[in-house]
């Protein structure tokens, strides 16, 4: 009986000690544990039989992992309806660069109640960096039907193929808060280039890596489930002109667009990423980083290259976020490496420019979107990082103060 007594906690400890996980990096980092490399296996089975199952069944409401949220591209890039969430969410971006040291942000997020969280940046060697006049802070206000609000405007025209740009109204230099611009801005975006569904064409080994290093439980796959959004993106290229003042400026820019829609966008569970969107002098485009969202996954490897006729995933990510700018200071000069289509890829990364925004009510997220210069593997290069924290420090009252009446009066989330 002693025997029988001694086994069952030997083997209860045994146990114990298998299921512990070592501590997070920093207190947010997970790393892996005993059970990760089988955690692996289960999640690529996982995900490689809901993508069979999307193959038979194209969109539904059960969407991510494998499965598409819309049965066709035409039902995907257009204005999506808004859930009842508070924090319902219908996002689009554009970024872009050139060579020459042109660059351009536009974005609009829709969430309920006619508020949009829109950014626009012009960079401009000869001038500067021109930027809403609200910048940093991002609330706008419009109908709520379009990605459009004071002046901003971003619109469909072809599915996956076309999209305008524009804006009209007055800027402010960065660095200058008094400054004012008028400007008119109307650019075309193009493309005829495969677009990246992060539900269905992310690698399926390196997803499950990351998921496998975190520990599992039920409230963990509900958060899973609850904190999903589809997101797309699409390399192209933007070409229209710019007038500020009276004086015109002409844009032929190397461009990736994103769009991202859901049930909700909870910017507090974001903890921090780092994104860098590029392309190269031998037009290689791509997207690679790092996101960390604790309550998911909180080392998140992801992105996708393109030359053009076919878009590759990317397979691992060597940029351990930890070692850099944890505290908030993401570094100017760095490189890192990654892997995609059984190629090593060398990133390094020079930031030109730097300008920051918040995103919500309560200023959940600070996001740096840093204008750079590129080499990959030797070529030439040119984009955006864009990096992203967690804010904690409000939303400021000079800022709210200017809020439309009713908004004091709504839930928020």
């Amino acid at each position: 009986m002693f025997g029988i007594v001694v086994s069952v906690v030997t083997l209860g400890l045994i146990l114990a000690w298998t299921l512990r996980l070592p501590p997070r990096l920093l207190g947010v980092y997970s790393r892996p544990g005993f059970w990760y490399w089988l955690k692996v296996v289960v999640f690529f089975l996982l995900v490689k039989l809901r993508r069979w199952q999307g193959s038979r069944h194209k969109g539904g409401e059960d969407a991510g992992y494998g499965v598409k949220s819309r049965a066709t591209p035409e039902l995907m890039d257009c204005v999506q309806p808004l859930s009842e969430h508070p924090k319902a969410i219908d996002a689009v971006y554009f970024n872009s660069g050139s060579e020459n040291g042109h660059y351009l942000v536009a974005a609009t997020a829709r969430r309920p109640h006619g508020v949009v969280n829109g950014v626009l940046y012009i960079r401009i060697p000869s001038l500067g960096v021109l930027q809403l006049p609200k910048t940093p802070d991002t609330m706008l206000f419009g109908d709520g039907k379009e990605f459009a609000a004071e002046g901003l405007r971003l619109s469909p025209a072809q599915a996956m193929k076309e999209w305008r740009i524009q804006y009209e109204g007055p800027m402010k230099l960065r660095g200058e808060p008094l400054s004012s611009f008028d400007v008119h801005l109307d650019a075309k975006w193009t493309s005829d280039q495969p677009y990246f569904d992060f539900d269905t064409d992310m690698d399926a080994m390196a997803l499950a890596r990351s998921m496998a290093r975190e520990p599992w439980s039920r409230e963990y796959f509900e958060d899973l489930k609850a904190a999903h959004q589809t997101h797309y993106e699409q390399m192209g290229r933007i070409e229209g002109t710019v007038v500020v003042d009276g004086h015109a400026y002409i844009l032929r820019l190397d461009s990736m667009r994103d769009h991202s829609y859901g049930h909700k966008r909870e910017w507090k569970h974001m903890h921090r990423y780092g994104l860098h969107m590029f392309t190269t002098e031998d037009k290689l485009q791509a997207n690679v980083g790092i996101v960390c969202q604790p309550i998911t996954c909180s080392q998140l490897e992801l992105g996708y290259v393109s030359d053009g006729r076919q878009v590759i995933p990317v397979t691992s990510v060597d940029l351990p976020l930890w070692q850099h700018g944890e505290g908030g200071h993401p570094p100017t000069d760095y490189a890192f490496a990654f892997t995609a289509g059984n190629k090593e890829y060398v990133v390094e990364v020079s930031v030109v420019d730097s300008p920051q925004f918040y995103i919500g009510w309560e200023w959940e997220s600070r996001v740096v979107e840093r204008f750079a210069t590129f080499k990959v593997n030797g070529r030439r290069g040119w984009g955006i990082a864009e990096w992203q924290y967690r804010y904690k420090g409000g939303r400021p009252h000079s800022y709210s103060s200017r809020d439309p009446a009713w908004a004091s009066e709504i839930i928020k989330g």
